[in-house]
């Protein structure tokens, strides 16, 4: 008997093997595969459901090691709550066995209701191998298995190596130093992209969780790939695509590679797809021809793709709770509340706190003396102000040490004691609207927990913990550092890519529906490695707005521009050029900034007055600005 056993990968068949197997898209004149051939049998008394030839292979294990991958030498790839995907060798040859885990009652309905989850996927990989859709093939399911005393059903599949995700294979692209030879590799991956999206949705076959991930990209050779779907058991078979099921699931698509591709990049690959559209028409039973023109489906993609990357935020909103699987609730000595970070989901490049897991024992360890962090201060980035005093300070963790930012607001007056008193506190607004932008890919350091001693519904005091940002400076500090060093042609470089890169910035905080009221240079650090690149810190003047005014944008740049008034090599055509990059939007006049200019001296010039009263005001109660 055979054991199962990590195998090395091995190389791919060739063009001609993969053309007669249908297992690379063919072209419109091609012969759709046959149907596979289904057989049911009983193995070691375990029913298996599987294609013909393939029984062998089952054979030669007992039931009870299909549930034990990992003591038969298997290597996990992925594994979740619901599904666990390994990777083994049997008989010479690599397989991937995905278990679905039939766990709570939600799950015992469904299975009820649909059957074992498995069979969905193994009906959609036989339509995709049966219409030459290039996807992971399926061989054998069976879904009366148990692993750990539970219930759960099993998929083998054929293992397609070497491979990679597309999200993955994609950003390696983006790396390449060599703009023509990223530009090319780019434009290699959209034609079999376009083309694979394009026969699926001709032949009925709408992937309805189309996302990066869940597409895999097999190198054949220089600038050749095959691209196939992976996660089939969400796919909707053998009904005619429609022009709204088209949109929203290139709508879907187009979430991640909005943000990883270029405008000119994904324009090309909708006249691909189009193009690969019209090809097919009269190859499938349930093809169509797209009610929609190019510029149509750019309009209605747009829209779809708002309404899409919504609903996405709203979800991970949901996520920011303090009960699950990313957060942990927290109760501490002296009355201390709060909910702190355990995990992320999607850990990021910049942010060390996101690769880290910190199990609610450690925070209690941490923070057993929440306000101690102000009596021992560790490092130079201290505030002591009227309004709040932060302090930095440093977290041990099994990674090592991690640098964090500890703020406790404060009222100023008697007016603001009051509203102090009113839940939410300071520090909890601060903790949402962190994540707020977050989710929804805007810069801001990583809130970590935050905590509230209350008096039943009146907040006495509260804190709030966020990740430290090694190596920034705020925006205005890091102009006059640059300049003081810089040559004149090295100074106009820099603050041209800094422009341009606060303005995006700007743009895409105010179309992600967020007004920032106090929107200054202190407000806004720069990092400069490895890359230049922007931060929001100090969220309490920030608010959702949903759809802003021309009075909240022209506040917004006023208060920038103001700040920003006492900083050296900073020029009247500087400003300018940023005003003109902040308005560069669809459908926007050339000339916009004209009408926008008088407007924004004018407030500019308010808020000068208005700052220099304030200022005089502190002066005189507090001693100091």
């Amino acid at each position: 008997m055979e054991t199962l056993q990590i195998a090395e990968p091995v190389e791919p068949a060739s063009p001609q093997e993969r053309w007669r197997t249908g297992t690379r898209a063919a072209g419109p004149s091609s012969e759709s595969p046959a149907v596979p051939q289904v057989e049911q049998r009983r193995i070691d008394a375990l029913p298996w459901t599987l294609r013909a030839g393939f029984q062998r292979v089952l054979a030669q294990l007992p039931a009870a090691a299909w549930s034990d991958p990992q003591g038969r030498g298997g290597q996990p790839i992925k594994q979740s709550a619901t599904r666990d995907v390994w990777r083994v060798a049997l008989d010479g040859q690599s397989y991937y066995l995905k278990y679905y885990h039939d766990h709570g009652l939600r799950a015992a309905l469904k299975r009820l209701l649909r059957g074992p989850a498995c069979q969905a996927e193994w009906r959609a990989g036989l339509y995709a191998l049966q219409h030459g859709i290039a996807a992971v093939r399926p061989l054998a399911y069976a879904s009366a298995l148990r692993r750990g005393g539970r219930g759960c059903s099993l998929l083998v599949t054929e293992a397609i190596e070497p491979a990679y995700s597309l999200h993955e294979f994609w950003q390696s692209v983006l790396c390449d130093d060599d703009p023509q030879r990223r530009r090319i590799e780019a434009a290699a991956l959209t034609e079999p992209l376009a083309e694979l999206i394009a026969r699926a949705h001709q032949a009925g076959f709408e992937h309805l969780d189309m996302h990066a991930a869940n597409l895999l990209v097999q190198p054949l050779g220089p600038q050749q790939y095959r691209l196939l779907f992976v996660d089939l058991q969400s796919a909707r078979l053998g009904r005619p695509v429609s022009d709204r099921a088209v949109v929203r699931n290139l709508a879907q698509l187009n979430q991640w590679f909005r943000r990883h591709s270029t405008l000119t990049e994904r324009l090309r690959f909708l006249r691909v797809y189009l193009r690969w559209r019209s090809e097919f028409e009269t190859t499938f039973e349930h093809a169509r021809p797209l009610g929609l023109t190019f510029e149509q489906l750019v309009r209605a993609l747009a829209r779809a793709a708002e309404r899409h990357a919504r609903r996405l935020w709203s979800a991970r909103d949901r996520r920011v709770r303090p009960r699950g699987r990313y957060f942990a609730a927290l109760r501490l000595a002296g009355g201390w509340r709060g909910v702190a970070y355990m995990r992320c989901k999607h850990p990021q490049a910049e942010s060390a706190a996101s690769r880290l897991v910190l199990e609610p024992c450690r925070w209690q360890e941490m923070f057993a003396d929440p306000l101690g962090w102000f009596r021992a201060a560790v490092g130079p980035a201290r505030k002591d102000s009227h309004s709040a005093t932060v302090s930095r300070g440093v977290l041990p963790t099994p990674s090592g040490e991690l640098a964090v930012i500890v703020k406790r607001p404060l009222a100023r007056n008697w007016r603001r004691r009051l509203r102090h008193l009113l839940a939410p506190s300071r520090s909890r607004r601060g903790w949402k609207m962190g994540y707020a932008l977050l989710n929804r890919d805007l810069p801001t350091a990583r809130p970590l927990a935050y905590l509230e001693r209350r008096l039943g519904p009146w907040v006495r005091d509260n804190l709030l913990i966020t990740e430290a940002i090694d190596g920034a400076r705020p925006l205005d500090e890091h102009l006059r550092a640059v300049h003081a060093v810089s040559s004149p042609r090295d100074w106009f470089r820099h603050k041209r890519a800094l422009s341009g890169l606060l303005a995006r910035q700007l743009r895409r905080l105010e179309e992600r529906g967020f007004v920032h009221r106090d929107c200054k240079a202190r407000n806004v650090l720069v990092v400069t490695q490895p890359a230049l690149r922007l931060v929001w810190i100090d969220l309490d003047g920030m608010r959702r707005a949903g759809v802003l005014t021309r009075d909240d944008r022209l506040r917004a740049l006023a208060r920038l521009h103001v700040s920003l008034l006492e900083t050296p090599g900073l020029t009247r055509t500087d400003r300018l050029r940023f005003l003109k990059a902040y308005l560069v939007r669809f459908g926007s006049r050339p000339d916009a900034w004209r009408d926008l200019w008088p407007k924004l001296s004018a407030a500019a010039d308010v808020k000068v007055r208005r700052l220099a009263a304030r200022r005089a005001w502190k002066l005189a109660h507090y001693g100091r600005v």
